[in-house]
């Protein structure tokens, strides 16, 4: 008896992508295993009315093409695939002068910028606990403004400049432009590691009104006994001076590359997967989908005892550019002919 040969799968291979109509070649998204497409089906039915035995005619069409894949790499290139993350690469070197409030409390841990370089020295400046505040000379108003408490502000001098008998605008230190929030008078402002309460007088201010606040430059921390350095920043351990009036920190920064999720537009993609099939001792394999939606991925693993992995789904989509009698607007699979 004749059989027909084998046709086993048992595949392995590398799937690449890149922007759909891009010139330029695919790009590995990373590990990954259990690519499948699924076709959705709707199937309408003509009774046979004459006998009341099966259907005089039937129809089935597919209405949608879905693929999925599961990703065991989760760096910042599977991001930018998954959750439309945008990938921005930050060089090693010096930060100085970087702000930051605190609570005081207890193991509490003030998160840099930038990850730091635990092996360059780091320097961290405690504020005074207030600072200094002057009209400048010609306001039209004849308001005050309250006593300014300092939480994380960078020492130099910021203006308090009037847009409005009642609104203003707070800049500095540096550069003195930096806009770092807008108040109202008689209201609490806070921003920039300052607080304060301007209160009217009985003259309005009025636009380009303005004060002068000071802040000092602070005392300088001891490492080991007011912080502790992690690669995330400082850590404030018990009975550490430091308190309520925050910390401007120097320091270094690792080189590092930092994603920003659901920041990038969605983006079509083509997908191909390069295949071998070891069932068949290796015989060569690919499947090109032409033009790919992503759907942003439901879940995101930041740690576990278990490689963590991305259940990737999408759909694919009608390539309009593919014209011809021979050729698949959807997804095309090709295989190496068997050796005699």
């Amino acid at each position: 008896m004749l059989h027909a040969p084998d046709r086993s799968l048992i595949g392995f291979g590398v799937l690449g992508a890149k922007p759909w109509q891009s010139q330029r070649g695919h790009l590995e998204v990373g590990n990954s295993t259990e690519l499948k497409i699924q076709h959705a089906t709707d199937k309408k039915s003509l009774r046979n009315f004459r006998t009341g035995i099966g259907n005089n005619n039937s129809k089935s069409q597919i209405t949608a093409i879905t693929g999925s894949f599961t990703l065991y790499d989760c760096g910042p290139s599977q991001l930018a695939l998954t959750v439309r993350a945008v990938n921005v690469g930050v060089p090693a070197g010096a930060v100085t002068g970087e702000a930051h409030p605190t609570g005081g409390l207890e193991n509490e841990l003030i998160v840099f910028k930038n990850l730091v370089d635990t092996t360059e020295p780091v320097t961290i400046l405690v504020p005074p606990a207030t600072a200094s505040a002057s009209a400048a000379s010609g306001n039209a108003g004849n308001g005050t403004i309250g006593a300014v408490a300092v939480n994380g502000a960078a020492s130099g001098q910021y203006g308090v400049e009037f847009t409005s008998a009642t609104a203003f605008e707070v800049t500095g230190p540096s550069p003195a432009t930096t806009v770092i929030g807008t108040g109202t008078v008689g209201e609490a402002f806070t921003g920039g590691g300052l607080s304060f309460t301007v209160t009217a007088g009985g003259t309005a201010f009025v636009a380009d009104d303005a004060f002068t606040i000071t802040v000092g430059a602070g005392t300088e921390a001891e490492v080991g006994v007011d912080y502790i350095i992690t690669p995330y920043g400082i850590q404030l351990p018990k009975g550490s001076t430091i308190g309520t009036r925050g910390i401007v920190g120097s320091y270094g920064r690792l080189k590092a590359t930092v994603s920003e999720i659901l920041k990038a537009a969605p983006t079509e993609q083509s997908l191909h997967f390069a295949g071998l099939n070891d069932a068949q001792n290796g015989q060569v394999y690919d499947y090109t989908l032409h033009r790919v939606s992503f759907d942003d991925i439901a879940e995101i693993s930041l740690n576990g005892a278990e490689y963590a992995s991305y259940n990737v789904t999408f759909e694919l989509l009608q390539d309009y550019t593919r014209v011809g009698d021979t050729l698949s607007q959807f997804y095309t699979y090709r295989e190496a002919a068997k050796a005699a």
